[in-house]
């Protein structure tokens, strides 16, 4: 059953990597970008803080995906999102940050529903990942 935006709910962050919503090919590596990322913080030892943020990166992922599914998230913004993916999973936190503090900058009054999830992921990655 598909949700026309002008009747969706509000997008809700549960998490759950098995039921992501399907995204179309050339979106498809942030998913599977992002569920690994959150895979392998999922699996770092995270202190209770470490844990909380987890959870809200989390949320962002989750809505973030339904926004991509959606298309409620201009190809540009898409793409900063795959640079900053790529970045964080070629382990190069310094340029995945950037991007992130970008789009916080300049998109945050659309996008903070999952900004704010994502600057999370960023920030456990570059301090649990780093290796």
């Amino acid at each position: 059953a598909k949700v026309s935006p002008a009747d969706k709910a509000p997008d809700s962050g549960n998490f759950d990597p098995n039921s992501m919503p399907e995204l179309t090919p050339d979106l498809a590596p942030i998913k599977d970008g992002l569920l690994e990322i959150v895979a392998a913080l999922m699996s770092a030892a995270v202190t209770g803080a470490e844990k909380r943020m987890l959870i809200e990166g989390e949320k962002g992922v989750t809505v973030l995906l339904k926004k991509l599914s959606r298309n409620q998230v201009s190809s540009e913004i898409a793409g900063q999102v795959a640079n900053m993916v790529k970045a964080l999973q070629a382990k190069d936190y310094a340029s995945a940050t950037a991007v992130q503090a970008a789009l916080v900058n300049h998109d945050w009054h659309d996008h903070k529903d999952w900004l704010k999830g994502i600057k999370f992921i960023n920030q456990l990655a570059a301090k649990k990942l780093a290796t």
